[in-house]
C-alpha cells in the first residue's frame, strides 16, 4: 500500500520469560498491509504478531512502529479494572492516514474483567475496555487525520485481542470494511451477536489447546467477530518454541484436556446465570463459579491474602476440583501462590503464552508454504 524502494527493516519481538530476550526479524518493505483487506496476508499476520507481543515493552513497541514509517505515537497504559493499554500511531498513504492500534494484554486489576461477563451482547470486560480505548482513539483521529480519510490496523494479544476484536468491529461500522484489517491473537469469545461473519477484515488467530480462546462458552453462545485462523494441527510447534526460549514447552499439545475442561466447565455452568448464581459448597462457604474466578483473579493480579488461598486449596476438594486441577496442572503450587509471579509457569499459561503463539505461527506459515518478505536474524534468539 505503500510505494517505498525496498529495504531491511528491522523489528524485535520478546520470547519466553526474559524480557529483555528477543527474536529478531526483517522485513523488506513497509507495505506490509494487503490491498484487498478481506484476504488473509501471512505478512501482515506475522508483523501483528510481532507489534502485539512487544505492547508490554513501551521502548521495543516504539522503536517497531518508527521502523515500520509509523510516527506521531501515544502510549497509555491501563488505569484501572476497566480499562487497557493501548498504542496509536499513524503514517501517510497518498491522501490517507494510516493509523496503527496496539492493544495490550492483562495487566494488573484487569483480571478481574477479564471474568465479567455480563448479560449484554458483547462481554461486560472487554466492552468497556474498549468504550476507553475507542475514545482515545477518537480523540487521536480527531487531532491528526485533519482532511484526510483514516485507515485502520488493529492487534492485540490475549486480552488486547479481545478488546481489538470488539473496536476493530466498532470502526468497521463506522468507517467501512475496506477501511479497517485487524489481526488478533489468543483472543477470547466476544459477543454472542449473530453478525459476526459479515467481518471479513478481522483475522482472530488461536490455538485450539488454549483454553482462554475457548470461553465463554460456545454452549453460551459466544464468539468473535470476523474470520477464525486457527494455528493448531499444523505440525510440532514444541521444537521452534525451544530454540526460541531456550525451555521446554510445558503446555498441551493435544486439545484432549481442554476439551475435558469445557465439559466440566459446562456441567458446573449451562449458561451465564449460572455462571453468576449457581453456587456449591466450597468448605464453609457456597461460591458461583464467578465467584470462585474472582479469587483467581485476586491471585493473578498479586492481590491474593490468606482467605484467597484457603478458597484456591478448599475449592479442590469441591465440586470445582476437576476445574482448579485443569488451572494449576504443571504448576507448583508455591509459585500458584508466590505474591511475586503474576502468572506461574503451568500447562495453561503455556499454551497461552505469547511465545506459544509464535512458535505455531511459524509452523502454520510455513507448512501453508508462504513466501514472507523477512527473514529471521541467525534464526535463535537474540539479546538486546
Amino acid at each position: 500500500m505503500i510505494a517505498n524502494a525496498e529495504k531491511q527493516i528491522f523489528l524485535r519481538c520478546p520470547v519466553g520469560n526474559f524480557p529483555h530476550k528477543t527474536e529478531l526479524y526483517t522485513v523488506k518493505s513497509q507495505g506490509f498491509l494487503p490491498e484487498n483487506p478481506m484476504l488473509f496476508s501471512p505478512l501482515a499476520a506475522q508483523i501483528a504478531a510481532v507489534l502485539s507481543m512487544s505492547a508490554e515493552n513501551e521502548a521495543l513497541l516504539t522503536q517497531n512502529l518508527k521502523n515500520l514509517g509509523f510516527s506521531d505515537m501515544l502510549s497509555l497504559r491501563s488505569s484501572g479494572g476497566d480499562a487497557v493499554g493501548i498504542t496509536v500511531a499513524s503514517r501517510l498513504h497518498d491522501e490517507s492516514l494510516q493509523i496503527a492500534v496496539i492493544l495490550q494484554s492483562t495487566a494488573g486489576d484487569e483480571w478481574y474483567s477479564n471474568f465479567e461477563i455480563g448479560y449484554t451482547a458483547e462481554h461486560s470486560g472487554f466492552a468497556k475496555a474498549a468504550d476507553r480505548a475507542e475514545l482515545r482513539l477518537g480523540d487521536y483521529v480527531f487531532t491528526h487525520a485533519i482532511g484526510r480519510e483514516p485507515s485502520f490496523f488493529l492487534t492485540g494479544y490475549s486480552r488486547g485481542g479481545a478488546v481489538a476484536n470488539i473496536l476493530s468491529k466498532r470502526l468497521c461500522d463506522r468507517y467501512g470494511l475496506e477501511q479497517v484489517v485487524a489481526y488478533t491473537f489468543a483472543s477470547p469469545a466476544t459477543t454472542i451477536s449473530r453478525r459476526t461473519n459479515r467481518y471479513g477484515t478481522i483475522f482472530n488467530l488461536v490455538r485450539s489447546e488454549d483454553f482462554f480462546t475457548r470461553v465463554p462458552l460456545r454452549n453460551w453462545g459466544y464468539t468473535r467477530y470476523g474470520k477464525t485462523v486457527s494455528l493448531s494441527g499444523h505440525g510440532d510447534m514444541t521444537a521452534r518454541y525451544r530454540a526460541m526460549t531456550g525451555d521446554d514447552y510445558i503446555g498441551f499439545t493435544r486439545q484432549t484436556a481442554v476439551e475435558n475442561f469445557l465439559l466440566a466447565l459446562q456441567r458446573l455452568s449451562p449458561n451465564v446465570h449460572a455462571y453468576y448464581e449457581r453456587r456449591r459448597q466450597v468448605g464453609d462457604r457456597k461460591l458461583s463459579l464467578y465467584e470462585l474466578m474472582r479469587a483467581v483473579a485476586s491471585m493473578l493480579s498479586q492481590n491474593a491474602d490468606e482467605q484467597t488461598a484457603d478458597v484456591f486449596f478448599t475449592a479442590m476438594v469441591s465440586d470445582y476440583a476437576d476445574l482448579v486441577g485443569f488451572l494449576s496442572s504443571g504448576a507448583n503450587l508455591e509459585d500458584i501462590l508466590s505474591s511475586s509471579l503474576a502468572i506461574p509457569r503451568c500447562s495453561v499459561a503455556d499454551s497461552h503464552c505469547p511465545a506459544a503463539y509464535m512458535a505455531a505461527l511459524d509452523v502454520f506459515l510455513e507448512q501453508q508454504g508462504a513466501e514472507l518478505a523477512h527473514s529471521r536474524g541467525g534464526g535463535a534468539a537474540e539479546t538486546m
